[in-house]
């Protein structure tokens, strides 16, 4: 497969650093695990498996995402509903694939050559190596085929969507009558009645407020709460306990030496003369002879390179291969550079791309920082290299410490050498030192700790923290006394009593407006202010509750107005009057716009038919999913 990349059309250098492919591609390995049950996939699509091993790798790069974004803070329930999401998009993806398939979507080996001989991870000096993809491939687990094949359907996918979302288009009429209502214009005006207003003029009676106190006893309890006793450990703390001395320091210099060293770098460059089979390896060493001669007899060797090497990636610029270390380049090839004096070209060089002539142009010799350079920051390093040692083994000591004395921490503290601390107030919202931190709540609140009174296993709220706890006293939601909650219940119903008043002041309002009186007259004798009576559109900044009525309201006959009430969402009344309605016109956008955004709306359409499609094609599909898959951790 793709015999024209990995064999002829490829530089032959290959990249010694490990790349991250950045390509939004599901990659599938086949049936290679199995979970608890003995089930070897983790969704069956169509009769076509997603494997286990598939599921688990695109999981665990979404968790890893997910939890640095979230700081760590990860619980098990965001955790099963990512790993559904995953699968679920990952079922999505298959029947999409499918569908291209049936529907006759195929990439050609040209296409996919095209395609992988530009992805930056696979090329070495701005051209495609071979090396270079298979090394990068294999640092991902794959292997050329697998991921040409994925490729192959994802390209495919690619053109199904492109087809769709390129396909739709608004016809001149709808895009006409959208800019009519996205554009429109709406001349209204109007009354607000704000619950504010009527306080003064409602009481509570005593009997109201122990009714209501009764009626609603769940909402006035004491939240949930224990008092909590901790020992914990800092890694700041432990620092500052670690001392370091200069023999220390030079020591781990001589022991990290390779980090302050560079390699010795070699410039050379070469002439390829590629074998293409078993056929013609001795046409193609017969004729790298004669080039090496040629070059004895003093040809030059950058313009033989240009006429006459095979490798794209450097024939046009001499052979040039840059600067490179030992582990560059294919061991036939690497052994006869550095088996060479600067200036020396070799003798014909066989590999397994054929028969190479090496220049090598010059040496920049490998060199050391001197301790004195990197004295400082080694210190430092060092320093919280032991004190990481020192907090995890004081940690493990905490938690054995722990374990053996349940129902206690004072010999934890005491062992230790730590103080016993406290937190008097911890609820279900966190509270104190550990802010919200759903792991230690969940723990606190656990019937090992409430109901046992044992100590906490070992918890890092973060990686330089670690905490022991017990509950020391746990306190169960407890009815409030009325006399401490009556102010919030008279206000509450002084609240509903004075939003119940304008809402009826606003329907006696409403009513006088559609009898005919002026709505001046009527703002002034009710004390209110009469707003707007200009013209606002869609994205007007004005109570939203308002603007979607008004904009829902049938137009007004002409010489009238349109007049309605709403109850808004503080309790109180709006009354509007809507006077008349001006639709957009296309024609009043510039030209360049109006297609612009035409263009937008197409795509919207062609997306939401994108979605669509793939809806229905997962509720038709046959889908089988593991049993446990969400549940159980050794399946990921």
């Amino acid at each position: 497969m793709l015999q024209t990349i990995r064999e002829r059309l490829t530089g032959w250098v290959a990249a010694a650093v490990i790349l991250v492919i950045g390509l939004a591609l599901v990659v599938s390995f086949g049936n290679m695990s199995t979970d608890a049950t003995g089930v070897n996939f983790a969704a069956r699509v169509n009769g076509e498996d997603i494997s286990l091993l598939e599921f688990r790798q695109v999981y665990q790069n979404q968790l890893q995402r997910q939890q640095e974004l979230l700081r760590g803070e990860f619980s098990p329930a965001l955790e099963r509903q990512l790993k559904q999401n995953v699968l679920e998009g990952m079922i999505q993806n298959r029947v999409l694939a499918q569908y291209a398939y049936e529907r006759g979507y195929r990439i050609s080996d040209q296409q996919l050559a095209q395609f992988i001989s530009t992805v930056p991870a696979f090329q070495v000096g701005g051209a495609f190596s071979r090396e270079s993809y298979i090394a990068t491939l294999a640092s991902q687990g794959l292997t050329p085929e697998v991921f040409e094949a994925e490729q192959r359907r994802q390209m495919a996918i690619a053109q199904l969507q492109n087809g769709i979302v390129g396909s739709a288009f608004y016809t001149p009429t709808e895009y006409r009558r959208f800019i009519q209502l996205e554009q429109e214009q709406r001349q209204f005006s109007w009354l607000q009645l704000e619950p504010a207003r009527f306080l003064d003029s409602v009481t509570v009676a005593d009997d109201e407020i122990k009714a209501f106190y009764e009626q609603n006893a769940d909402r006035f309890l004491t939240e949930e709460s224990v008092a909590l006793e901790y020992v914990e450990l800092r890694l700041d703390d432990v620092a500052g306990e670690v001392s370091v001395d200069d023999a220390m320091v030079r020591d781990y210099y001589e022991a990290n030496a390779e980090r302050f060293s560079t390699e010795e770098q070699r410039h050379a460059r070469h002439i390829l003369i590629a074998v293409d089979d078993a056929d013609n390896d001795a046409e193609a060493a017969a004729r790298a002879q004669e080039l090496y001669e040629q070059l004895q007899a003093g040809a030059d060797f950058a313009e033989l390179a240009k006429a006459n090497s095979d490798d794209p990636g450097s024939a046009e610029s001499g052979g040039d291969l840059g600067w490179a270390g030992k582990g560059t380049f294919v061991k036939a090839f690497e052994d006869a550079l550095f088996a060479l004096k600067e200036g020396e070209i070799s003798k014909p060089v066989r590999s397994e791309f054929g028969y190479h002539i090496i220049q090598l142009l010059e040496i920049k010799p490998g060199e050391r920082q001197p301790f004195d350079v990197v004295r400082d920051s080694l210190t430092a390093e060092l320093r919280r290299q032991l004190a990481e040692d020192r907090f995890y083994e004081l940690a493990e000591r905490m938690d054995d410490l722990a374990l053996e004395n349940p129902g206690s921490l004072a010999p934890v503290a005491e062992q230790l050498g730590l103080e016993l601390k406290t937190v008097e107030n911890f609820t279900r919202a966190g509270a104190g030192p550990f802010g919200y931190d759903q792991t230690l709540i969940d723990t606190v609140f656990s019937p090992a700790l409430l109901e046992d009174g044992e100590n906490s296993p070992l918890l890092q709220p973060d990686k330089d923290h670690a905490v022991v706890l017990r509950v020391a006293e746990h306190r169960l939601p407890q009815a409030r006394p009325l006399d401490e909650v009556r102010g919030e219940i008279e206000q509450e119903l002084r609240l509903t009593k004075a939003a119940k008043l304008a809402q009826e002041r606003g329907q006696q309002i409403l009513g006088r407006l559609r009898s005919g009186e002026a709505a001046a007259d009527v703002a002034a004798a009710s004390g209110l202010e009469l707003k707007g009576g200009e013209f606002y559109g869609r994205d007007a900044q004005l109570p939203p509750e308002l603007l979607g009525a008004v904009f829902r309201a049938p137009a007004p006959a002409e010489g009238a107005a349109y007049i309605d009430g709403l109850p808004t969402s503080d309790g109180g009344f709006a009354i509007f009057l809507l006077s008349a309605v001006q639709p957009g016109r296309p024609e009043a956008l510039p030209r360049a716009q109006r297609d612009q955004r035409k263009a937008q709306l197409a795509q919207q359409m062609g997306n939401a038919s994108l979605v669509a499609l793939v809806q229905d094609l997962r509720r038709a599909a046959e889908v089988v999913i593991s049993p446990n898959i969400f549940e159980d951790s050794d399946s990921l």
